[in-house]
């Protein structure tokens, strides 16, 4: 990625290297998905659920709870979710950054929550503004959300579930995929890993206790055992 014409040095690691399976990823049980648009560079190993009301079948990322402290690196951290621009309160509407809009599309059911961790289903959106500010939408839902602030992190996300917390993980991506992110996002085809797969915790993105309940996996030190 060039971030600049002046000359520079990016130190760091290389993320993108991490290794997701400790066994022989030929052997799981895969099948191929189809991952809706907006979210970026979706890394192997993350988290994912899919969607059943508004745009069934389709895939997203898990919407994992964040970290405490909002801070930087939580959007790159937790893809399943989409801060808002303005604290929620118990009204119909919520604003988020333009870009981010093209996640969502109308007739998506959305939750919301922050890091006091009160989920809002806030059910179908019914309108999307995107004309009124040149950097901001506007989301329209069926429900009001309930509050949730910019200072602890508020987001939306898309349901992939019909109860608390509104969101259920389905499987782990098998390999790196590219959604596309704001106005011309496609979206992406991308490969689940469902089962018989052994893989590195530290290397899934969004994983977590109710994860561990969602697949019914096991665990083994640093390893996540799917059967």
């Amino acid at each position: 990625m060039v971030l600049g014409d002046t000359p520079y040095m990016v130190r760091g690691g290389q993320e993108d290297y991490k290794r997701v399976f400790y066994s022989d990823q030929n052997r799981a049980l895969t099948k191929p998905i189809s991952i809706l648009p907006g979210y970026g560079v979706l890394p192997g190993g993350t988290v994912m659920g899919i969607v059943t009301e508004g745009r069934v079948g389709y895939y997203v990322p898990y919407a994992a709870e964040g970290p405490n402290t909002p801070g930087a690196g939580f959007q790159k951290a937790w893809p399943g979710i989409t801060y808002v621009t303005l604290d929620l309160t118990t009204d119909k509407v919520c604003q988020i950054m333009l870009a981010d809009s093209y996640r969502f599309a109308v007739d998506d059911h959305v939750a919301a929550t922050d890091t006091d961790d009160t989920e809002t289903d806030a059910g179908a959106i019914t309108a999307i503004d995107r004309t009124t500010y040149s950097h901001i939408a506007v989301l329209t839902s069926t429900n009001n959300f309930a509050a949730a602030t910019v200072a602890k992190g508020g987001n939306v996300y898309i349901q992939t579930a019909a109860g608390d917390p509104f969101t259920k993980a389905q499987g782990i991506l098998f390999s790196a995929v590219d959604t596309g992110y704001g106005e011309k996002a496609k979206g992406a085809q991308a490969t689940l890993v469902l089962s018989n797969a052994i893989l590195y915790k530290a290397a899934l993105l969004g994983y977590n206790s109710d994860v561990k309940t969602d697949l019914g996996n096991t665990e083994d030190g640093k390893y996540v055992i799917l059967k």
